[in-house]
């Protein structure tokens, strides 16, 4: 419910304020569970990947964040998950996938700050790692923003990457390609896509 009312707020301001244009809405997969990964440069990611998705998303958000007092009781009410930013924090790999078994959304900015420069070795593997343990799909959403109002804003909507293909290889191999597919739908339509 709360989720909800800040949604519709966020989305009566954003979407104009943004122009934000969501392109691929037949990929979203319905009434089944996924994880949603999508590039990060800009504090309003989570905004723009809520505003491409109308079923509520449980990010996971540094850890610093639950410090700031009203900041985080709304990440709590939204059921945010709480990570180091280091990446060592296994029990965020744990809370994950137990959010994800009971049939909910997660959340994930695969690179797990915001970034200035696009290179795979900024992807961190964590969400590879839920994905093949949980065996859920992820939905990529590559977002292209300049992040200025009255600017345009677009989400693209990619189509799902199926974990089923990549249990056929060793774990960390696998891991490794699922990240590798996720990296390129995520900045496959930017101009500047450094290959790795």
């Amino acid at each position: 419910m709360f989720y909800r009312f800040i949604y519709l707020i966020l989305r009566l301001i954003a979407t104009p304020l943004f122009r934000i244009k969501v392109h691929g809405y037949e990929n979203i997969p319905q009434e089944r569970k996924f994880i949603v990964c999508a590039n990060h440069k800009s504090f309003l990611d989570p905004v723009f990947v809520a505003m491409a998705l109308d079923r509520q998303i449980h990010f996971i958000a540094k850890k610093e964040l639950f410090e700031i007092p009203i900041l985080k009781n709304i990440l709590k009410s939204l059921n945010a998950i709480p990570a180091q930013r280091d990446g060592k924090d296994l029990s965020v790999l744990r809370d994950s996938i137990k959010l994800i078994k009971t049939g909910k959304i997660l959340g994930i900015f695969p690179e797990g700050t915001r970034v200035k420069e696009i290179k795979r070795e900024n992807i961190k593997d964590g969400a590879g790692y839920i994905a093949l343990k949980s065996k859920t799909d992820i939905l990529t959403i590559e977002i292209i923003s300049s992040y200025k109002p009255f600017c345009k804003t677009d989400l693209y909507i990619k189509n799902l990457i199926q974990i089923e293909d990549f249990e056929k290889y060793k774990s960390k191999d696998a891991m490794e390609k699922i990240m590798d597919e996720t990296y390129e739908k995520m900045y496959e339509n930017h101009k500047f896509l450094r290959k790795v």
